[in-house]
Formats: C-alpha cells, sequence, structure tokens
C-alpha cells in the first residue's frame, strides 16, 4: 500500500467522518466503482478511525477529562454511598447520559438465522451491488441536516440532555453506525437539535458519543482487516490526528455561523446521484 494513497485515505476518511457528508456512503460509492465491494476492510481504516477518536479528544479535552473524572468519581462516591447526592453534578449526570447512549447497541447480537446478527443484516447493505441503499439514506441525512439548520436559525432551543434523549441517541446509533449513507456526528447533532436540545450541549453529546465509537470500530478494523505497513500506519495516524482535530474546530464554526445547511444540501444531491446510479445498476442486473 504506497504512502500516497495513506495520506489521501486519511484525509478524505478525517473530514468526512468529522463532517456531516457520510463517510460510510463515499467509501461504498468508491469501492462499487473500484469493483471491490465486498465488505472487507483494511486496518488502515482501522488506524485512522483509532485516529480520528484521538482528534476528537483532543479538540474537546476539557470535556473528556471531566466526564473521565466523574466516571471515576462515581466509584468512590458508591463506596462513600454518596452516588445519589453525585447525581445532581451536571457532569456526573452527562457522564451517565453517555453511557446511556451505547445501551441500545446490545441489539446488534439479535440474531437472524443464517443471515447472522443484525449488525451483519444492517452493514450488508453498505455492499450489495447497488448504491440505492447509499443514495436514499444519504438523502434523508441531507433532509435532517437542513431541517436543523432551519430550526438553528429560527428558534431557540433551550433544553438539556436527558436519559430520554440519550436512549433516543442510542438507538440513532444503533442504526447510523453500521448502515452506510448516515452521518454518525451529523445524525446526532441533528435529531438532539431537533428534540428542542440547546446546539452547544446537542454537539458535546455528539462529539462525546462520537470518539468511543471510532475508537472501538477501529480496533475491531485493525483486528480483522488487511495489514499494512509500519510507516504508512503511522503516518496515516498523525495525519488523521491533526485533520480530525481541524475538522472538529471547523464543525463547530460552521454551526455557529448558520453554515450547517450547506451540509445538507450536499448530501441530499449527493444522495440523489447515488440513488439514480442505484436505480440504473439494478435495472442492468
Amino acid at each position: 500500500m504506497s504512502v500516497l494513497y495513506s495520506i489521501i485515505q486519511a484525509i478524505l476518511q478525517a473530514v468526512f467522518e468529522i463532517l456531516p457528508i457520510s463517510e460510510s456512503a463515499h467509501s461504498s460509492a468508491f469501492h462499487e466503482f473500484a469493483g471491490s465491494a465486498d465488505g472487507t476492510c483494511s486496518a488502515l481504516t482501522g488506524v485512522i478511525h483509532m485516529a480520528i477518536a484521538i482528534g476528537i479528544f483532543g479538540a474537546s479535552y476539557n470535556i473528556f477529562m471531566k466526564l473521565g473524572k466523574e466516571f471515576f468519581a462515581t466509584f468512590t462516591d458508591i463506596a462513600g454511598k454518596r452516588i445519589k447526592g453525585s447525581e445532581k453534578r451536571p457532569a456526573r449526570m452527562f457522564m451517565y447520559e453517555t453511557l446511556i447512549a451505547f445501551a441500545p447497541m446490545i441489539l446488534w447480537l439479535i440474531p437472524f438465522g443464517k443471515a447472522g446478527l443484525l449488525y451483519t443484516v444492517l452493514h450488508r447493505s453498505s455492499y450489495n451491488g447497488t448504491l440505492l441503499d447509499e443514495g436514499v439514506f444519504m438523502f434523508i441525512t441531507g433532509g435532517v441536516i437542513i431541517a436543523t439548520a432551519k430550526q438553528i436559525s429560527l428558534s431557540r432551543n433551550d433544553k438539556g440532555i436527558t436519559p430520554q434523549f440519550a436512549l433516543f441517541s442510542g438507538f440513532v446509533l444503533l442504526f447510523a453506525i453500521p448502515v452506510a449513507g448516515f452521518s454518525i456526528i451529523g445524525v446526532m447533532f441533528s435529531m438532539l437539535i431537533l428534540l428542542g436540545v440547546s446546539r452547544r450541549p446537542a454537539l458535546r453529546f455528539a462529539l462525546v458519543t462520537a470518539a468511543p465509537v471510532y475508537f472501538v470500530l477501529g480496533i475491531v478494523e485493525m483486528c480483522i482487516g488487511t495489514k499494512i505497513g509500519f510507516f504508512s500506519g503511522l503516518l496515516a495516524a498523525v495525519i488523521g490526528v491533526v485533520v480530525s482535530f481541524v475538522a472538529v474546530r471547523v464543525l463547530r464554526y460552521m454551526i455557529k455561523n448558520k453554515f450547517f445547511r450547506y451540509f445538507g444540501i450536499y448530501d441530499a444531491g449527493v444522495g440523489f446521484i447515488f440513488a439514480v446510479v442505484g436505480i440504473f445498476q439494478l435495472a442492468l442486473r
């Protein structure tokens, strides 16, 4: 695997994962046209996913440090029987809600006979010989983002993250992670905004939940993916960290300055093109 390829993939994957323009849909489209849409992955993808998680951590360092402190302090409070009183602390509650968001992922283990587990069934839509699925889901993502941008510009959301919202976000992740066409951070943030959550906690929650997801995905992909050279992997990791760090800052800027809708327009347009291509693929079979 060439060094240049590693550099390009690290840049594109980091940008597409952080910004709400669906890396999974673009990756699926690339593999479809390259004739390699067999669902296999490379360890390089795993390295970059882990780098993205580190980049998000660096861009939101203070938040992660507070949550980490509250996580370990929870055990001390349990031992001292102070757990109930500590729940009133905003950082502690935010940490609990983050953990709640991961609970629905246990449903991925639901068996579907010969089709495999639920995760496998959902993921299989990404490599089925047609871009129709990716196009439809990306188009839906674009519509959700456009609606979110309108919500941000027309109203003043004043709600915080609640356990109910966190659980709902978990079910969003349940489908957004394995299904190509969705943007994990973009869809998570958008759904919270549409539920009335304030912009700042919504984005924080989306980033905090996305980072562990990318890190775990990276570990799995490194274990099962095709091997890569040490230098190529190291270079991709460094670039992935830097690019994702900058991309988080760009995302915050775009949301703050009401440019978020442009992501939705892009997703809807590209999703429509992918869907049309997918229809022709089905017709030519």
